[in-house]
């Protein structure tokens, strides 16, 4: 009979006998979890910067997305035959001038600068690029000609560049400018 009274008053004085924290160590665990509260209101902060700034580029690229479609669809072909025809042989020599500037650095008037006599082959290609017929001469002198040619300047001519080598060697060039 005295367990049974002895066990609850055993049992009371243990539940109330909690370890005494001091407020020294209330006070560093709350720095440290201030601590880590300010650090993840930072990081917050940061990822919403960043997320606004995603969404101000989503916005520009929206912006012109609409503006490549608008442009795309505005194109219009003339209704008057006459106009058609112009308008559609305007285009073909545009791009066939884009396709010649894009044959190569020999539709650049800087690369022809640095063409002089006396460079290899090799030395021409690297600085002009590969030419467009490489045609043997009948001159004694001269053993191949390098022909670069396009139309440039979407007029419908075709401007020429020609490089005379003998034994690998250039002896005479000239500019298609």
């Amino acid at each position: 009979m005295k367990s049974i009274f002895l066990f609850p008053i055993a049992l009371a004085t243990s539940l109330h006998a909690e370890d005494s924290v001091s407020n020294a160590d209330l006070s560093r665990k709350l720095d440290l979890i201030l601590g880590k509260v300010s650090g993840l209101e930072t990081r917050v902060a940061e990822l919403e910067k960043a997320n606004s700034e995603v969404k101000k580029e989503m916005q520009v690229v929206q912006k012109t997305a609409e503006e490549a479609k608008t442009a795309s669809q505005t194109i219009a072909l003339p209704e008057d035959e006459d106009a058609k025809k112009s308008f559609m042989s305007k285009l073909r020599l545009q791009l066939k001038s884009e396709e010649a500037k894009a044959a190569g650095a020999w539709t650049k008037e800087e690369t022809w600068i640095g063409m002089r006599r006396n460079l290899t082959g090799f030395k021409v290609r690297k600085l002009l690029g590969n030419p467009n017929q490489i045609k043997k001469s009948l001159n004694p002198r001269i053993d191949q000609i390098y022909h670069y040619e396009g139309d440039l300047n979407a007029d419908g001519t075709n401007e020429v560049g020609e490089v005379s080598l003998f034994r690998d060697r250039v002896v005479s060039f000239s500019s298609p400018f």
